[in-house]
């Protein structure tokens, strides 16, 4: 695994605990101690974290967060990422009504989606909605909540109860990690009434997951792998989870 790519998951797994020992990331990337610091000192020049103690946490003083913009470029991306959201964004047609949940790989199908006309898009993510508004044809609807800096989204009981009533064609809905015990599992309980009450609008549900999040159990487990209905995701997901997925009635697009 390279510097960049290393760095970019370092990142991801400190957005998701907010605090993390520079010990534990050594031992889960399996690199040393000096190695995990200067892809820690990488991660500081660009603003984003900061050493505590031996630990790494976001940085979130009023200079940085002042400084922060909510483009489509601010979540950490991966080439796997960008592939799965082009795979995805193939799907949807003129016309569609759509729900796009926040998140890194959402975010890369919004860029997809620019030269789409006549959509009616659900949102919780700020990003998106403000990527995807910009198209008069398009009819955007965020919903409301309490703000998540970190996905730049909102979450909740508001942002669950926006979803009663309505049905929309498709869903295409984010993970935190993807394992065979717990099903789909997120950093926090306050996101699973949000993602359950997504998938009870939609007729169809699409989840997008790239390879590294399946082995992964997130704080918050959800399940509901029975409730999906395609998985897009990169030809690195393993024989074993591609046949426990098609096992529970799930087809798999790759991207």
């Amino acid at each position: 695994m390279d510097q960049r790519t290393r760095t970019e998951k370092i990142f991801e797994r400190v957005q998701s605990l907010k605090l993390v020992k520079l010990s534990e990331l050594s031992s889960e990337f399996g690199v040393s101690m000096p190695t995990i610091r200067k892809d820690i000192d990488e991660l500081q020049k660009e603003g984003r974290v900061e050493r505590v103690h031996g630990n790494v946490r976001l940085k979130t003083t009023q200079s940085d967060s002042t400084r922060r913009t909510f483009g489509s470029n601010v979540l950490p991306t991966s080439p796997e990422k960008a592939l799965i959201g082009r795979k995805a964004a193939s799907l949807i047609e003129n016309g569609d009504s759509v729900i796009l949940d926040c998140g890194a790989t959402t975010t890369e199908l919004a860029k997809n989606l620019l030269d789409r006309q006549n959509l009616r898009i659900v949102t919780n993510a700020l990003n998106i909605a403000i990527l995807l508004g910009a198209e008069p044809t398009n009819r955007v609807m965020l919903t409301g909540g309490i703000f998540k800096a970190e996905t730049i989204a909102v979450s909740g009981e508001k942002a669950s109860t926006f979803f009663e009533g309505m049905f929309v064609d498709k869903l295409f809905l984010a993970a935190g990690g993807v394992s065979m015990e717990s099903g789909i599992s997120y950093p926090d309980f306050i996101d699973i009434h949000v993602k359950r009450a997504m998938i009870d609008a939609a007729k169809t549900v699409y989840l997008l997951a790239d390879s590294q999040k399946f082995g992964k159990r997130e704080f918050a487990t959800f399940g509901a792998m029975d409730r999906v209905d395609y998985l897009v995701t990169d030809e690195g997901l393993s024989d074993e989870f591609a046949n426990w997925i098609t096992g529970n009635g799930t087809n798999i697009i790759y991207a």
